[in-house]
Formats: C-alpha cells, structure tokens, sequence
C-alpha cells in the first residue's frame, strides 16, 4: 500500500466517527440525504475517505446506501440508544468486577485523585476539565481489569456516544461528580459484584440522560 493509502485508510475511520457525531446529536437528521462532497468540504477532507466512511457507516446501520441515490441518515431511535448503552453497561460493569480484584493501592489512590480532580472542575464550571478528569478514571478501571477482549468490545460500543454532547447535556456534570462513589468504595472494599453492579447502574443512567436530551433536541425518531 502506498503512503497516500495508508494514510487515507487511517482518515476513514476518523470521519466515521465525525459523521456518527453528527447524526446522534442532531446535526443531520434521520432521512437526510448525505452528500459525499458537501461532507468532503464540511470536514476539511476529500471525498474518498468520506464515501468509504459512508460505507462503513452504511454497514454499521448508521446510513443507507443505494446505487444511484447515494446515502441517506437512518433515523435513531429511543430504542438503539437505550441497546448501545446497555451494552455499554454489561461490559463496564465486567471491567470493573475484574478491576475490584487487580487493582493495587497506588492505582486506587489515583482514583481518589482523579474524583476530587473531578469535584474541583465541577465547582469551577469547567466542563472540559470535567470530561477529561472522568474518562481517565474510567480509562483507568478498565485498563486495571486486564481484559483485552472486553475492553475492545467496550471500544465498539463507545463509538456510539457523541461524547462533544455530554457538556450540554442537564445533570451530566453532577452525574459525573456524584455517581462514582459507589462504584469506588466497590473498588476500594474489593468487592467485585459491587463494583459490578455500581458500574452498570452508572454507564445506564448516563444514557437515561442522553436519551432524555436527544429527545428534548427531536433527534429520536419515534420507531
């Protein structure tokens, strides 16, 4: 393969993911035509590794494509919200049962900084600060469980979560500074059914909240 291959076989995947962004929080709507060269100039790329994002979305259930009218947004539902998220919630809630039983005092004194890092951001309305101290900490759990095939399940469904939504979504910044205590005095306990259960509880209520505001927005379709 060539270097320009390379390289644009590395591009596709990136614009798949800015196109699902588009499509779960409301910028293109369900049935909405997609224009390879109107994404092409919206993106800042060319059309190539546009249209074999398309395709690839086209094979995830994101878009429809039929030779000779090109591409069109499959409507999102309530429904394919709530399964993303329950995946999400299954496999979380795995990683961090394992995580309970591996993870070493240092790593869990990390935990506890990276909370209190989240409480400060939080106070100081620092949204961003917020967002980023919250992924490490779930980074964190689920690379302390040492399970590569549920952290690369986990990956799949991740996909799916505009996280550029999450600071205008009500309740998500208290969400994210009140909600880990369970799962971490789990941890901490070393109990790993707790942290099982805190996990899930956790990952559904952050799409209980996603879903309340996509609808808010009209971006669910009603079946």
């Amino acid at each position: 393969m060539t270097v320009a291959g390379e390289a644009r076989e590395r591009l596709s995947p990136r614009v798949a993911k800015q196109v699902r962004d588009l499509i779960l929080t409301g910028a293109v709507r369900g049935g909405e035509r997609l224009r390879t060269e109107h994404l092409a100039e919206r993106l800042g790329v060319s059309a190539t590794p546009v249209r074999e994002a398309l395709m690839a979305l086209a094979g995830e259930g994101m878009v429809d494509f039929r030779p000779g009218r090109g591409f069109r947004v499959i409507p999102v539902t309530r429904r394919d919200v709530v399964d993303v998220y329950a995946m999400q919630a299954y496999v979380s809630g795995e990683l961090a049962a394992r995580a309970a039983e591996l993870l070493e005092p240092s790593g869990l004194a990390q935990l506890d900084d990276l909370q209190r890092e989240i409480e400060k951001t939080v106070r100081d309305g620092d949204l961003d600060a917020t967002e980023r101290a919250d992924f490490a900490l779930h980074r964190m759990v689920n690379r302390a469980a040492a399970a590569p095939k549920f952290t690369w399940m986990l990956s799949l469904t991740l996909r799916y979560v505009p996280f550029s939504a999450y600071a205008d979504i009500p309740g998500w910044p208290l969400l994210a500074r009140d909600d880990h205590d369970r799962v971490l005095a789990a941890l901490n306990e070393r109990k790993p059914e707790a942290a099982r259960e805190a996990m899930a509880a956790h990952i559904r209520e952050a799409g209980d909240l996603l879903v309340d505001f996509l609808a808010a927005q009209g971006v669910l379709a009603a079946h």
